[in-house]
């Protein structure tokens, strides 16, 4: 029995099956469409939330910080001594806030 001969045919036999793998590797399969070289186009999909996060930044943006209108009539107020802070509605702000701080 030689062993040489065996080995080289062995290895005639797989450098043709890697070379058959490569080609069919290299063919387009049935089920994918590719396009023409140099037009090929990446696709983002956003999911829903993603969509309404970025709505809801474009709002935020949009909306100021500050009410400029309140604070300049509570500001007119103080400076004309008209203003009365309702001390009821402080303590139960104080208190809710207090109660949410134990929770």
């Amino acid at each position: 029995m030689k062993i040489e001969n065996l080995y080289q045919k062995f290895n005639v036999q797989n450098s043709e099956q890697v070379k058959q793998t490569q080609t069919e590797a290299q063919k387009p399969s049935e089920n994918t469409t590719q396009a023409p070289l140099g037009r090929r186009e990446d696709k983002v999909e956003l999911s829903q939330t993603a969509k309404d996060i970025k709505k809801i930044e474009s709002v935020l943006k949009t909306t100021p910080d500050v009410r400029a209108e309140k604070v300049k009539a509570i500001k007119e107020q103080i400076e004309a001594g008209t203003y009365q802070a309702d001390s009821k509605k402080i303590a139960n702000a104080m208190l809710a806030d207090l109660l949410k701080d134990l929770a």
